[in-house]
């Protein structure tokens, strides 16, 4: 945004926004089937809403802190690794269509 540059606003933005979408498209699939159909938008409402707090509430609260005591460059640090972090759960999620969720 310091660039003063339209061209390299825009362009940061789209890229930006496109990765969000690829981010929170599969989400809508994903959390779901997750959980037995009998909780199944219980669990998935509750896991959502529930990261988006914590998620929410702490990443500022650190960024903060970070900018604070060793600059911006610290808060990218943060990010990356945080985005590290998620790539790797990703990376280690497993299918499920082959669970069976028969309840008892």
């Amino acid at each position: 945004m310091a660039s003063g540059s339209n061209v390299l606003i825009t362009l940061f933005l789209s890229i930006a926004l496109l990765l969000m979408g690829a981010t929170f498209a599969p989400m809508g699939a994903f959390l779901p089937e997750q959980f037995p159909v009998a909780v199944r938008y219980t669990g998935a409402g509750l896991s959502y809403n529930l990261g988006g707090i914590l998620g929410a509430s702490t990443a500022p609260f650190i960024s903060q802190l970070l900018v604070d005591k060793g600059g911006l460059i610290w808060v990218g640090y943060y990010v990356s690794a945080m985005a590290l972090v998620s790539l790797v759960a990703v990376m280690l999620m497993q299918e499920t269509k082959q669970v069976n969720f028969n309840q008892t």
